[in-house]
């Protein structure tokens, strides 16, 4: 028995905007009885033109979900860039728990929430096309939103760890955030066919843009290399698109990636001279370390432990079949599992102080 559950605006007065919105809950057999159930028990036809965001519950995740995904690309009224989210609770809590903040109108506060990758990195603007498409590949598997509450009883300690890897340890419902706003969305669900196989935190997240080219920007904390009690933050944007290639020895997969940073440092020190061109080439290896690292540990997790690929590294080895059935045999998305990596990253900084010595 599926529980649908459906977030009805209403839209009322002499504005568009409203702030009163109301869930509803309905056990039913499919997506479609139960939007005939619920429009038999409201004054209105529920109409999924605006929907701006699709909440899948982990649990369900877990069992499998082609069903659903094909009923909603089947729905004529649903968009395919409305998000794909998977929560880590039931989705009628995650819906419950929505408090928007900054927005009037509901649906705009879901739109504008999961565009914060493009500044943070920490998750990925996941769409319905962008998840069907990757769900039906040869050459790629899918992947989603994660979504879960903001609650004191879920916030995690960290403290053990080091402090330049607080902020990318944590997946959504672990932050230390203290907020009106009831939703956090960060890291992925990664899944393999239609089942949801793991997750990613914030800072896989980000590696996975990384390799993806969908990074716009961020700011991360890599090691102090003057002090290992400290971190430096950092602003890192692309300089040149990443180049990957795939090589297959032996029918093992050898993956190498390039990635070309360009940024800012943030958190000046004033015992540190910023102009100086060896601090700065110090620092800058620190960063292509840091980030090195977890970019191998973010493509060795999906590789040997989720075995799916949700980087569409498939893409660069499809050509090297003649036939369809050739790349059909060949079996990607299992050999995958197979692979083997490796990974530069280069990082051109620069002082963001506005002032330089004389």
């Amino acid at each position: 028995m599926l529980c649908l559950v459906i977030v009805l605006v209403v839209v009322g007065g002499d504005s568009s905007q409203s702030k009163e919105s109301t869930v509803t809950t309905v056990d039913c057999a499919s997506i479609d009885s139960g939007i005939a159930l619920v429009n038999s028990y409201i004054s209105k036809k529920v109409n999924l033109s605006h929907c701006k965001a699709i909440v899948i519950s982990e649990e369900l995740a877990y069992e499998g979900i082609s069903e659903y995904i094909y009923t909603l690309v089947n729905n004529l009224e649903i968009r395919p860039n409305c998000n794909i989210i998977i929560s880590r609770c039931k989705a009628s809590d995650y819906l419950e728990n929505s408090q928007p903040t900054l927005e009037s109108v509901s649906a705009r506060y879901y739109e504008f929430t999961l565009n914060s990758s493009e500044y943070t990195g920490f998750t990925e603007n996941v769409t319905l096309s962008n998840f069907y498409s990757d769900m039906l590949s040869t050459t790629s598997q899918a992947h989603a939103i994660l979504g879960g509450i903001n609650a004191d009883s879920t916030h995690q300690n960290h403290s053990s760890l080091p402090p330049y890897d607080t902020e990318g340890s944590y997946k959504a419902d672990e932050t230390p955030i203290k907020s009106e706003t009831g939703l956090e969305n960060m890291g992925l669900a990664v899944f393999n066919n239609d089942k949801l196989v793991g997750e990613l935190t914030g800072i896989e997240s980000l590696s996975h843009l990384l390799i993806v080219n969908k990074f716009e920007s961020a700011t991360i904390g890599i090691p102090n290399p003057y002090d290992t009690n400290s971190v430096i933050s950092i602003y890192i944007t692309y300089a040149k698109k990443p180049k990957t290639s795939v090589k297959l020895i032996n029918g093992t997969p050898y993956i190498e990636c390039n990635i070309k940073l360009t940024g800012n440092i943030l958190s000046l020190d004033e015992n540190l001279n910023y102009t100086d061109a060896n601090t700065l080439n110090i620092i800058e290896g620190y960063a292509n370390s840091y980030l090195e690292e977890n970019i191998l540990s973010y493509l060795y997790k999906t590789s040997k432990e989720y075995k799916t690929d949700i980087g569409n590294f498939g893409r660069h080895v499809i050509n090297n079949y003649a036939t369809w059935d050739e790349w059909i045999d060949s079996d990607w998305l299992y050999n995958y599992e197979n692979a083997f990596f490796s990974v530069n990253v280069e990082t051109t900084l620069q002082s963001s102080q506005l002032y330089t010595k004389l």
